[in-house]
């Protein structure tokens, strides 16, 4: 069991994620137990080789101003607190600028793992 101090007064709880892809990059996450998908921006989905202008497959997010068709993609890998999921979908949208993280670390990850959130101590544990 892996675990990951937080402070429980911050708006999310970040992460450091590894993306593994013809590079890795290690962009900083939200965790998001409301996101159906990890979610990455164009820039990062570029970086790791990935053509998501291509995609075949669309999903509709919602945004602040109103429904959007993203793409959908598969990344290599996925890393956070030492654990590694391969084939992880998500889609490739851009957050806000003024976003406190680069992307959102959704259930197509997280439902691969129990995770506990203890609030009152502020620590996540990934089993």
């Amino acid at each position: 069991m892996v675990k990951h101090k937080f402070n429980s007064e911050d708006p999310v709880i970040v992460l450091y994620v590894e993306l593994e892809g013809k590079i890795k990059v290690r962009p900083k996450m939200a965790l998001d137990t409301g996101a159906t998908y990890t979610m990455i921006p164009w820039e990062i989905a570029e970086a790791l080789g990935l053509k998501p202008e291509l995609s075949k497959e669309k999903v509709d997010i919602i945004t602040a101003s109103g429904v959007e068709k993203a793409p959908l993609v598969i990344l290599t890998s996925v890393s956070v607190l030492g654990k590694r999921v391969s084939n992880v979908k998500a889609v490739i949208h851009d957050l806000p600028p003024k976003s406190y993280v680069d992307g959102l670390l959704g259930l197509s990850f997280l439902k691969k793992f129990n995770i506990n959130l203890n609030f009152k101590e502020g620590v996540l544990e990934i089993e």
